[in-house]
């Protein structure tokens, strides 16, 4: 396990390093789609900061001052949509503002900065005598029976209708 986090660590912090945009290479490229979609909604602004955001027959309403959209995504993702880059587009605004910081490029080198140092053979491990003096129980409680619990089998129609409705032949007592 601790392998595996070292060479996450380590590739992150690579790919972190060779990102020199605003934001992170996965937020930005995520970015760059909703701004794509962006291209073809039309905007009428109702006050500064409200919006609507017109998609074919749908109506989306991005409040930028809250960080909000109708659509749900802006303040989800917390990044902006396609809807509140329309807006924001339409207001000569840039998208920095309205961004998580944590998405940044800055907050991702913070992130993997500090390194996952390998261990050495656990022959050379020095653990305190009192952890070595620790003694772990199993956990109290019901044992449960080994093998698969069994399923209620539930009784078909044909099932319940037969012994409901079983009609007694009189002379035989059947």
């Amino acid at each position: 396990m601790r392998t595996l986090l070292e060479r996450w660590t380590k590739e992150k912090l690579s790919k972190a390093k060779g990102t020199f945009t605003y934001l992170g290479h996965k937020y930005n490229k995520e970015l760059e789609d909703n701004s794509t979609l962006s291209q073809k909604l039309r905007v009428r602004a109702s006050t500064d900061h409200i919006h609507t955001v017109l998609d074919g027959v749908k109506r989306y309403i991005v409040c930028l001052e809250n960080k909000k959209c109708s659509c749900g995504q802006f303040q989800l993702d917390e990044l902006p949509c396609a809807h509140a880059l329309a807006a924001l587009r339409h207001r000569n605004e840039t998208y920095e503002n309205y961004c998580s910081p944590y998405y940044t490029r800055k907050s991702l080198l913070l992130t993997y900065e500090m390194p996952v140092n390998p261990l050495p053979d656990e022959g050379k491990w020095e653990v305190p005598q009192h952890i070595l003096d620790e003694v772990v129980k199993p956990p109290a409680g019901d044992k449960r029976q080994p093998g698969r619990p069994h399923k209620e089998r539930y009784k078909t129609f044909d099932e319940i209708k037969s012994k409901k409705y079983k009609v007694s032949c009189g002379n035989c007592g059947r």
